[in-house]
């Protein structure tokens, strides 16, 4: 009995030790976008790659819209109904620029005149799309995803590899979705996961102790009462 009380209590810190691990994670990917935002050229250059423990963190952007290179991305969701992201890049005072998603729109016809002029902005950082679609149509001005490389064509700055998300939406459009949320580092609450293995090794091993010693009494009790052979 009390090898079967071992064992339970193994399995349930077991699993306790993988919430945890679980929680902390879940936990360090939410809470980046919500942290304090940082300027854009604090976390990212023109030129950098995007620092894979960056996404989705809080920037400031300053600059200027340019309105020639907006486009509107396709297949986005929002609120289970399908539509676009309205993009425009924003000139920024190093000389490159960086795309904006300004909001999400039904409907290219329907959506607002591109923004002019300086602004001022907090948004989320992303990586650039890469999902492999191909452009049915590269004359228009929607594009299946938002790839800097689809985007250069239109801009005559250098780019970011990156793009922002407005933050509260820009020209009275909804706030767009994130598209991708921070990963957690594959070490966070590594402590956790490997309590929680060891529980359940504990638990495995008392099993099987328990399992040795009820096979070993079984068989002294079979053999006690086990005739003698007499001796002819």
């Amino acid at each position: 009995m009390l090898a079967l009380v071992l064992v339970a209590a193994a399995a349930t810190l077991g699993f306790w030790q993988v919430e945890a691990w679980q929680e902390r994670r879940d936990a360090e990917a939410r809470d980046l976008t919500q942290a304090e935002p940082l300027p854009l050229t604090d976390v990212l250059g023109p030129d950098d790659p995007f620092p894979a423990s960056r996404v989705g963190q809080p920037v400031t952007v300053a600059g200027a819209w340019l309105a020639d290179g907006t486009v509107f991305v396709s297949d986005r969701e929002r609120d289970g109904a399908d539509g676009y992201w309205m993009v425009t890049p924003l000139g920024l005072v190093d000389g490159a620029a960086i795309p904006v998603v300004l909001g999400w729109v039904a409907e290219p016809g329907s959506a607002p005149a591109a923004p002019v002029g300086d602004a001022e902005l907090t948004a989320w950082l992303q990586p650039t799309d890469g999902n492999g679609a191909v452009d049915d149509d590269p004359t228009d001005d929607v594009l299946p995803q938002l790839r800097t490389a689809d985007l250069v064509q239109l801009v005559d700055r250098d780019l970011y590899g990156a793009y922002a998300v407005a933050r509260d939406g820009v020209a009275g459009l909804p706030a767009a979705d994130l598209a991708q949320l921070p990963e957690a580092s594959r070490f966070t609450a590594l402590r956790n996961l490997l309590y929680g293995v060891e529980w359940w090794v504990f638990g495995g091993f008392a099993l099987f102790i328990w399992w040795r010693w009820v096979r070993d009494a079984t068989a002294d009790r079979e053999a006690e009462h086990e005739p003698v052979a007499s001796t002819p």
